[in-house]
């Protein structure tokens, strides 16, 4: 599949710093259920859980030894019998990202990459989210404010539909989402739930309103030819978006065999680069995957924290943590932050501006 319309757009619009170098990417993934839909009782996973992919990544010479490797090994006290590490072994049963940075395991990983100046990079996708924003992207109305009303009305319908969650999800069973066979029940029926909920004169919820009432007799053209009920039909396309962003790089996957099929079957095409350099390895035989998937790991449970919290909660929280927590926090957010110094494509979402004003919040953060 060609992409060099989509790397055009990212190299110039997309604004990501520094595309063009020959990094050295892993890769290790974390809450894929190979297919995102609607069943009779809601979704299949748990909805605000995010797909994230990423892991550790390297520029220039400073790439891990094996001695660096052994060094984090041996720091995580592992026993001998532990042929292959996993995010299990350093979690020790914690529930959520306070109890997960007060383990010594984590805490030794941090400390690791912040000495080591490695790179973290990683995308994620909120998979309710996504699965929402065909609405606004398919009324044209959206975009005559540019991406920044797009982004706006999506926001604002997100929110709206998170407080009222079950009434929505009824109606997404109900119509077959994303595959709407009446355009015009499916949209009397929002207009109507917009109006009957007290929205505070909110301009984007009300400008998103009036702009549906035209779409009682139109199509919604991204709700249209779909899948019954088939939110995301694989993860496939973004693999193939994290490859695209540095066709330079080398790419290192853990086996996925779903993914590895597909993008055989359609291989990435880019003007200018004949050889897009990507491979999904065992990661039995390949320790930077397994250090990838401690990463993921991390970046789940931090993830999960902000989605969960307001920003003033958010900041309660962080006012009241202990020094050691806090050291280790601090630490994270410079790691994240060197590694957007490399590059802005290090972090990529598919997730609300709610959601990245608490990422943003965090980063900034003075702990």
């Amino acid at each position: 599949m060609d992409y060099t319309d989509v790397y055009n757009f990212i190299a110039s619009v997309g604004g990501v710093t520094n595309i063009d170098k020959p990094y050295i990417l892993y890769y290790d993934e974390t809450n894929n259920p190979r297919t995102f839909k609607i069943t009779d009782k809601g979704f299949n996973v748990k909805e605000h859980e995010f797909f994230v992919l990423g892991g550790i990544g390297f520029e220039g010479d400073n790439f891990a030894s094996s001695e660096d490797i052994d060094e984090l090994f041996d720091a995580l006290l592992l026993q001998n019998n532990v042929k292959e590490i996993k995010f299990k072994h350093i979690r020790q049963n914690a529930p959520d990202l306070l109890t997960l940075i007060s383990k010594p395991r984590v805490a030794a990983l941090i400390e690791w990459l912040y000495d080591k100046k490695y790179i973290i990079h990683y995308s994620y996708i909120d998979n309710f989210y996504y699965t929402i924003v065909d609405i606004v992207d398919s009324m044209e109305e959206s975009w005559f404010g540019g991406p920044e009303l797009n982004r706006e009305l999506k926001n604002s319908l997100f929110l709206l539909i998170k407080e009222n969650q079950d009434w929505f999800l009824s109606l997404l069973i109900e119509m077959d989402y994303p595959n709407i066979k009446n355009h015009n029940e499916f949209v009397e029926k929002l207009v109507d739930w917009i109006w009957s909920i007290n929205i505070n004169n909110n301009f984007y919820l009300e400008y998103l309103r009036q702009s549906l009432k035209s779409y009682r007799e139109k199509q919604l053209i991204f709700l249209q030819n779909n899948e019954d009920r088939v939110a995301i039909g694989d993860y496939s396309t973004f693999y193939s978006h994290v490859i695209i962003i540095y066709p330079k790089a080398k790419h290192i996957f853990d086996h996925e065999l779903l993914i590895e099929e597909i993008l055989n079957a359609n291989p990435i095409e880019l003007s200018g680069h004949e050889s897009i350099d990507y491979k999904f390895v065992d990661s039995k035989d390949e320790r930077l995957v397994q250090i990838s998937d401690l990463i993921i790991g991390v970046l789940r449970y931090w993830m999960a924290f902000l989605e969960s919290r307001s920003i003033q909660n958010i900041e309660e929280i962080f006012n009241t943590v202990s020094e050691t927590q806090k050291f280790t926090l601090k630490k994270f957010q410079e790691i994240l932050l060197y590694s957007l110094s490399v590059s802005t494509g290090f972090k990529h979402g598919v997730s609300s501006n709610d959601f990245e004003l608490k990422i943003n919040f965090f980063l900034e953060y003075n702990f």
